[in-house]
């Protein structure tokens, strides 16, 4: 047998086997594995595809040729690798609109998301993406998974990947600053599809939707789920969620300036 790496980054206690990557199972690790099943049926080839479980319990997948452009640096500030993953996001949503698992056994945010309108990714971050030539290609990391609205997952990615951050968290991460926000923003918008008036609740959607990524990891970590915990331990300056704090005050601060 090929010798095991681990992986590092991410909740989970990840492995690659040549190539495969082995992931820990959970009570809603049935559901992603339908889910994903239904995106290689349906020939959308931004995810991996599920090659069952090992003998060690663990989901078997496929692992997606290219790189994770994580942590920061110049391919993760290029337009085309912005436009490709909101273009990448709007294709993902169209593949499961209407479509629903026979097991539906999410590992859902402990919190109203909103309307079920599809399955949301609901981590549609640039730790999750794999890129390729500039351009992303796939979505990583399946295992929050879980009925919401389009707008969600699109808040988050444009959060995440502009990124939506106090300027105070810029230079920690990696990222250039001043960010050009308004660009980015509108990129995003342009290359999923939306509406003005769509884009107008994505917006809304921001605030909210960090406001759901600080509680979830506070009340994950309450409950004792070892990576949560890590999480929520991070030291200084991200300690107890700080940094979503600090970027919430951030973007609602901003909000009625980016919209113009």
């Amino acid at each position: 047998m090929e010798d095991e790496r681990r992986l590092d980054g991410g909740i989970n206690q990840v492995s690659q086997i040549g190539q495969t990557i082995r992931r820990p199972v959970g009570p809603w690790s049935a559901s992603v594995h339908e889910l994903l099943e239904h995106l290689e049926a349906s020939g959308f080839t931004g995810a991996p595809r599920f090659l069952g479980i090992d003998q060690d319990g663990r989901e078997v997948l496929s692992k997606v040729p290219g790189a994770n452009p994580w942590p920061p640096g110049p391919v993760l500030f290029e337009p085309a690798l912005l436009e490709s993953a909101a273009a990448l996001l709007r294709r993902y949503h169209d593949a499961v609109a209407g479509w629903s698992p026979a097991t539906d056994a999410w590992q859902s945010p402990p919190l109203s998301v909103g309307d079920p309108e599809v399955i949301c990714h609901n981590d549609t971050a640039p730790w999750n993406l794999i890129a390729r030539d500039g351009a992303v290609v796939a979505f990583v990391d399946w295992d929050t998974a879980a009925p919401g609205p389009r707008t969600w997952d699109l808040a988050y990615l444009a959060y995440t990947l502009v990124p939506l951050a106090a300027p105070e968290n810029l230079e920690p991460m990696g990222w250039p600053s001043p960010t050009p926000v308004h660009e980015r923003l509108a990129r995003i918008r342009d290359a999923y599809g939306c509406t003005q008036e769509q884009w107008h609740t994505v917006l809304d959607t921001i605030p909210v939707r960090v406001q759901a990524a600080y509680d979830t990891m506070r009340i994950w970590a309450s409950e004792g789920r070892p990576g949560w915990q890590a999480q929520w331990e991070q030291p200084e300056p991200w300690r107890h969620g700080a940094g979503y704090l600090r970027d919430l005050t951030y973007i609602e601060n901003s909000l009625d300036h980016w919209r113009t």
